[in-house]
């Protein structure tokens, strides 16, 4: 059994960006749901642009998990997936049901 790591400070900008993309799906589903089009273009908008925040984190972490050389050291998957925890199913719930 090891002994859970602290998340680094890339891995926590991870998660939040995540978190974020996440919250803004949902309010996506959460417009479609009610027809609501104009809210739906406005948050689309806004998911477009944390999208984009996410995937300029993710290639920052990726530089930090494997340094200058480019070497292959894998990233610490446990602390951002408990960074996100409840996040996930909240988010997602205004999808599925």
């Amino acid at each position: 059994m090891t002994a859970p790591t602290n998340p680094t400070d890339a891995e926590i900008r991870l998660v939040e960006q995540y978190v974020r993309v996440l919250d803004f799906i949902s309010r996506c589903a959460q417009a479609i749901d009610h027809g609501d089009w104009f809210y739906l273009h406005d948050k689309a908008a806004q998911l477009e642009d944390v999208a984009g925040g996410l995937s300029r984190v993710a290639g920052e972490t990726w530089e930090q998990v494997t340094g200058p050389a480019g070497c292959c050291t894998p990233p610490t998957p446990s602390p951002p997936r408990q960074g996100v925890g409840g996040h996930d199913r909240h988010a997602s719930k205004g999808l599925l049901g």
